[in-house]
């Protein structure tokens, strides 16, 4: 028997923009879920098809790649053709690796004794054999969602791994595992635009503009944009990318609030958010999920200490709080409790908002078309999750947390911390003596601890 020489990923080097995705990501590596949200004819099929191709010479088994339709799978790959006129399979599985190949299933069995398959994810159940070690969901923003609830616990079960790879198609299911991957320090979770990988050049977006290619589209396949043109999505990330290129005061200046927005239960989060002025984050925010009121507090009262803020705005609805409380048992003035759900005060923005929550995000809002903020991921999907509709009175109300988990997208916890720090109008004072704050609520710093 000959012997074979080949080295697998097989003639194919990963791209720069594909690296951080293939060395992280699979059998052995630190992940083993992944959500990669990248731009048109980005290569997301064609790292992840080499990628698996490594994979099952790592661990033997079964391997699926699924696209929304078989037909879809069939065309794609299967008989599709990549840019140097090779046949797609041929490349990533060349025949001497083949044990068997079956056409009519779109199956590879290699020597070593994996398979490989193609299929639907709209026909999943159908597959050949069972317990996938690995799956790749292709095209996953127009797949049946149903297809992963069905895959999950196998690849639990097994160690397996999973791969959404995915261009947006608005705030649906897709967009949901983005939101929980963002979530989560066991997913790798990337987005790449055409600004990140510099595939796409500003001329050929032109070139599809002049082709009658709307704006909004442009801004899904070439930017990944979640929003579609008919959301009622309260902040457009075009605000939010506009203030996260924005360049970062060059001295800190303005008014310095602390938001906190203490976690209820389940995956929430506890987040303390700073911001001086138009300085969105002058210290790095802090997110935890195993601290209970009185260790909560403990943190913001250290960072009171050290950082002299003029206001701390904390959610004191549940058990937040107990978080209040034992700040004013501490003696600090500046904190004040936030009921999210209070009747809005006189508005700032010139628009009636139905509750306290929505006001804030509201004045967020506002503060976004000038204001400075951190390039993070998390903060911006966070700050566009949210709908809003109109109530019996015409005043403008915020999609509730509870109704966002219903539809897929975890607590915008991050987006809820950034908003308390607009619950109240704030003034830098140096003497915190003789100035009250609204409703006698006394605002400043307290110099007596120092920095």
């Amino acid at each position: 028997m000959s012997s074979i020489d080949l080295t697998i990923p097989n003639d194919w080097t990963p791209r720069p923009h594909q690296q951080a995705l293939y060395r992280q990501f699979g059998h052995g590596k630190p992940c083993t879920r992944a959500c990669v949200v990248w731009h048109r004819r980005a290569g997301k099929d064609s790292v992840a098809l080499n990628l698996t191709a490594r994979d099952m010479f790592k661990r033997v088994g079964s391997y699926w790649h699924l696209f929304p339709e078989q037909a879809q799978a069939r065309r794609a790959i299967w008989n599709g053709v990549d840019g140097q006129g090779r046949r797609i399979i041929d490349q990533v599985f060349p025949p001497p690796l083949r044990r068997r190949i079956s056409a009519q299933e779109m199956l590879i069995e290699t020597v070593n004794g994996s398979v490989w398959q193609m299929g639907g994810s709209d026909n999943y159940d159908s597959l050949v054999g069972s317990n996938p070690v690995g799956v790749v969901f292709s095209e996953w923003a127009l797949a049946k969602p149903e297809a992963w609830d069905y895959i999950r616990p196998i690849l639990v079960e097994n160690d397996g791994w999973a791969l959404f790879i995915f261009t947006p198609r608005g705030r649906n299911h897709a967009y949901g595992t983005w939101m929980q991957a963002l979530e989560s320090d066991a997913w790798f979770c990337e987005r790449l635009t055409v600004d990140d990988t510099g595939l796409i050049q500003p001329e050929q977006i032109e070139g599809e503009r002049q082709t009658g290619m709307s704006e909004g589209k442009i801004r899904q396949e070439y930017h990944c944009s979640f929003e579609a043109e008919n959301d009622d999505q309260l902040i457009p990330y075009a605000l939010v990318e506009a203030a996260m290129r924005r360049e970062r005061p060059p001295q800190p200046f303005g008014e310095k609030v602390i938001g906190v927005d203490v976690a209820r239960f389940g995956d929430d989060k506890s987040v303390i958010w700073f911001r001086q002025g138009r300085d969105g984050a002058p210290v790095p925010h802090e997110r935890h999920s195993d601290l209970d009121t009185m260790e909560l507090a403990a943190r913001v009262a250290r960072w009171i200490q050290r950082w002299q803020p003029d206001a701390v705005f904390v959610d004191d609805g549940g058990v937040g709080g107990g978080v209040v409380d034992r700040l004013h048992q501490l003696n600090f003035r500046q904190v004040r409790g936030v009921n999210f759900g209070a009747r809005s005060d006189a508005p700032r923005t010139g628009e009636r908002a139905a509750n306290k929550r929505t006001e804030m995000w509201l004045s967020a809002r506002a503060w976004l078309a000038g204001g400075h903020l951190p390039k993070l991921d998390r903060l911006a999907a966070e700050l566009c999750a949210p709908m809003y509709r109109f109530d019996s009175s015409n005043a403008l109300i915020l999609e509730r947390k509870e109704d966002m988990k219903k539809r897929g997208i975890p607590s915008p916890d991050t987006a809820d911390a950034f908003a308390l720090t607009f619950a109240y109008p704030v003034q830098a004072w140096e003497d915190d003596e003789d100035d009250d704050g609204d409703d006698g609520f006394r605002y400043g710093r307290n110099r007596t601890t120092g920095y």
